[in-house]
């Protein structure tokens, strides 16, 4: 994948009224994010589809430079963290291709391969006929009084363009070999070689303790969803620190042990969700609808003989309209 810049982004008045070392974090997030995109398309849980703080903390950059970003209108903020905008006239967005457009490239190169090397061959033939026509010329004019080299030469070359010829025939390509065995879906087993492939550190001789221990507790965490989404993206900011030098190769732990104990604090905070909340007839929402009415109601009652009061049927009779009203809202 690649992040095109449109040859008039100096022009624009957005870039032109930002410092230039803003513009400079402004290119450098937004190869990482196209980065990212490609990687997602290839694994979901490999790119969030945005960079966060820590992102922005490794390519350089500052909170104030990402706000004239954003003020800009060249950034904006997505789930918590942040994403490019692609302005008309400043950059293109990133194209991902699909797997059905990837096997497409794929067989054409390798369709393209084979008339390369087709036309190669066809090429060192000729090159080598002069000497060999010539040799043989002699040889059969000596020993029959034949057909001279200059004759053997023109014969040589008629075979060798009618066979370049067939062998490049565009109306007649050669067949295509048999398409390959079809991707198998992911499993955790996978899951864990690739991630373990990715890891900068060492993971342990296969099937030794320290391996099955590592692939035991990154199963454990790649049962949840959200939770393999955070680990994937502690892997990334720590591949990054490791990179960057802020770590020292040999203080890298081997995978079971930062799976164990260190991976989570590189890992963005989860995010806790919202507990929806559930009228009921004594909650302050129904208080401020009813109590200007609580005159009209007789107080008579009691709920734990099994007799309520007209007052709580009417509070609980609002409560449920209330509760009625917010999740038809939701369904729409």
């Amino acid at each position: 994948m690649w992040f095109i810049i449109d040859d008039q982004m100096a022009d624009d008045r957005r870039i032109r009224r930002l410092p230039l070392a803003t513009v400079g974090l402004w290119v450098k997030l937004c190869v990482i994010h196209s980065k990212g995109i490609s990687m997602q398309a290839k694994d979901p849980a490999a790119y969030p589809g945005y960079f966060d703080k820590l992102d922005l903390k490794d390519a350089g950059g500052t909170p104030k430079q990402l706000q004239q970003l954003v003020d800009s209108g060249l950034m904006e903020e997505h789930d918590g963290g942040w994403r490019p905008v692609y302005a008309e006239g400043i950059c293109r967005e990133p194209r991902v291709l699909t797997e059905e457009q990837r096997e497409a490239r794929r067989k054409a190169g390798s369709k393209g391969g084979r008339r390369k090397a087709a036309n190669q061959k066809a090429k060192q033939t000729s090159g080598d006929l002069p000497e060999n026509s010539q040799a043989n010329g002699e040889q059969n004019s000596n020993e029959t009084g034949s057909k001279p080299s200059s004759k053997l030469l023109e014969d040589s070359q008629a075979k060798t363009w009618h066979k370049t010829d067939t062998d490049t025939d565009t109306d007649n390509p050669s067949p295509t070999p048999p398409a390959g065995k079809p991707k198998q879906p992911a499993t955790p087993e996978s899951g864990f070689d690739h991630f373990a492939e990715a890891y900068p550190g060492s993971v342990g001789a296969k099937g030794r303790k320290t391996e099955a221990e590592a692939r035991a507790l990154y199963a454990a965490i790649a049962g949840n969803p959200v939770e393999l989404t955070r680990l994937q993206t502690a892997l990334r900011r720590y591949k990054h620190a490791v990179n960057d030098g802020q770590i020292r190769t040999g203080h890298i732990p081997r995978l079971n042990t930062w799976l164990r104990d260190q991976w989570e604090t590189w890992a963005p905070e989860p995010i806790t969700p919202t507990r929806q909340h559930k009228h009921t007839w004594n909650c302050e929402h129904v208080h401020q609808l009813m109590d200007p009415h609580e005159d009209e109601y007789d107080h008579t009652g009691s709920l734990r003989e099994g007799n309520p009061s007209e007052w709580w049927k009417a509070c609980q009779a609002c409560a449920d309209e209330l509760n009625n009203q917010e999740t038809s809202k939701e369904k729409q």
